[in-house]
């Protein structure tokens, strides 16, 4: 058994070591050294924080912190001021834009009756669409009178 097998045992588990590693560490002293000092550090007690240690930690860490300056730093006039004009530039533009309102006149061309189609459709359908999705978007008052006006009229008989 070489020393690196028998300090992996050691380090495993040092009160409960096989056969062999005891024999090793009899023989050995670096490794039963070694075993000492493992079974030496499984009996210390852990290191305790002193009495108030973490009900002063806050203040402490605020202590070491840098402190800041003052926020503004005394730039609030100045603050005040840009505000200021900002507003009276922005209440300045709006009211010039109002002041110069008028009406625009447009002038309308309404054609000549004779120029106006002679024969205008007999159905309100427009052409590209199809008419019973047109017929669709009629109220139902108005797709009643254009189906009575599409039906064929009843021939007169001459009256001999």
């Amino acid at each position: 058994m070489t020393c690196l097998e028998a300090l992996a045992a050691i380090e495993a588990d040092p009160l409960d070591l096989p056969a062999e590693v005891e024999a090793h560490v009899r023989g050995c002293s670096g490794c039963s050294e070694a075993r000492v000092t493992w079974l030496a550090l499984d009996d210390a007690p852990a290191a305790l924080a002193p009495a108030g240690y973490f009900d002063q930690l806050p203040s402490r860490i605020v202590r070491k912190l840098p402190t800041r300056p003052r926020a503004g730093g005394g730039h609030g006039a100045l603050w005040a001021l840009a505000a200021g004009l900002l507003m009276a530039v922005g209440a300045g533009g709006f009211w010039l834009g109002r002041a110069n309102r008028q009406p625009l006149v447009e002038a309308t061309y309404t054609p000549a009756a004779a120029e106006l189609p002679a024969a205008l459709p007999e159905t309100p359908f427009m052409e590209g669409e199809d008419e019973v999705a047109q017929l669709r978007k009629l109220t139902p008052e108005k797709a009643d009178t254009v189906l009575e006006g599409l039906e064929p009229k009843p021939a007169k008989d001459p009256k001999p």
